[in-house]
């Protein structure tokens, strides 16, 4: 059984581009607030060590306030975790977006970690997709299952509304590969995700619309 809720936050409580989400399944118990107008401030609790620091890097770069609780079953694994807070996160950020007016919509970057360069292109279209071509070279990094950083931007493309491609050009280390993927597409929706001061009440599409 999923339960989903969202809460909009007043004028008075925030800006207007912020959003909180409760998800609650049989395997997970999830909170969510984000202020895409924010600092890039966090404070994130997943339960996953590895997948904390990404987060955290995740908000750091696109400045995307991010509060996160997640409760999963870890004792089984961390998919669920992950996924579904992929899946939370992705529903907070495309209702503080709202009808998208204003917003630049396309960004795309090249990001370099050492001997690793990653490349994230988006498209804040309403329309999700992934193209997710990130080689690892290990099955995991620490504990950590390297297979559920596509699971995760799966989740979060998906419930978002974006339209991401991801693509690492070289590296050799793992954990660099994984945090260059978190950080190109922080750096990239930090761009499509901000004011157009040219265009600031329109929405960028010739249909009207970027609700799918």
């Amino acid at each position: 059984m999923v339960s989903d809720s969202t809460r909009k936050a007043s004028p008075r409580e925030a800006s207007p581009r912020e959003a909180s989400i409760e998800r609650s399944t049989n395997e997970t118990g999830i909170s969510v607030s984000v202020n895409l107008d924010g600092t890039g401030q966090f404070d994130i609790q997943t339960g996953v060590g590895f997948f904390d620091h990404m987060l955290d890097q995740l908000s750091r770069h696109s400045l995307i306030d991010m509060h996160i609780r997640t409760k999963g079953d870890t004792h089984i694994d961390d998919h669920h975790t992950v996924e579904d807070t992929g899946i939370a996160l992705g529903k907070a950020v495309a209702e503080a977006l709202g009808e998208r007016r204003g917003i630049v919509r396309y960004a795309s970057l090249d990001l370099a970690m050492d001997e690793t360069l990653t490349r994230a292109a988006l498209d804040v279209s309403g329309r999700p997709f992934l193209v997710f071509d990130v080689p690892f070279n290990a099955p995991k990094i620490g504990t950590f299952d390297t297979e559920l950083v596509q699971e995760f931007f799966q989740a979060f493309a998906m419930n978002a509304g974006i339209t991401l491609h991801v693509k690492t050009h070289y590296g050799s280390n793992n954990h660099h590969i994984a945090e260059t993927v978190f950080k190109a597409v922080a750096r990239a929706l930090r761009v499509a995700i901000e004011t157009d001061p040219r265009q600031k009440n329109a929405i960028p599409s010739t249909k009207g619309t970027l609700k799918g």
